[in-house]
């Protein structure tokens, strides 16, 4: 039996892993505004903010705030504001350690071996 109420809640937004490599907080946070088909105006109303707060933190303050964040997190070592916002919106959080990329590294690198060797047979 389905339960209709799942069908009626909105999934949350992802980028794909090579766009957000690429992108600046405030590109995220326009790319959100675009994807959540508000107005600046609507979305400073639901978040209990001025509108011209909002603009400011659209044109900027937001990403100052980001990357103050990103310090703090770097300077004690610790990932526990993120892990924070992480379970706020109901998602966990996965670190990439060095071995996990390694064996990235060398799972890619096999496929190609695979694949060069398909090609030479």
């Amino acid at each position: 039996m389905a339960l209709p109420l799942i069908g009626l809640v909105p999934r949350a937004q992802l980028l794909d892993l090579p766009v957000l490599q690429r992108a600046t907080f405030n590109g995220c946070m326009n790319e959100a505004v675009r994807h959540s088909g508000k107005e600046d105006q609507e979305i400073a109303d639901e978040i209990h903010i001025s509108p011209g707060y909002m603009s400011r933190f659209m044109r900027g303050v937001g990403q100052q705030w980001a990357k103050r964040l990103v310090a703090f997190m770097r300077t004690t070592n610790s990932l526990a504001p993120l892990q924070w916002m992480a379970e706020q919106m109901g998602c966990e959080l996965t670190v990439r350690n060095d071995a996990r990329r390694e064996a990235d590294l060398l799972r890619a690198r096999l496929l190609e071996l695979e694949k060069y060797e398909r090609i030479a047979a």
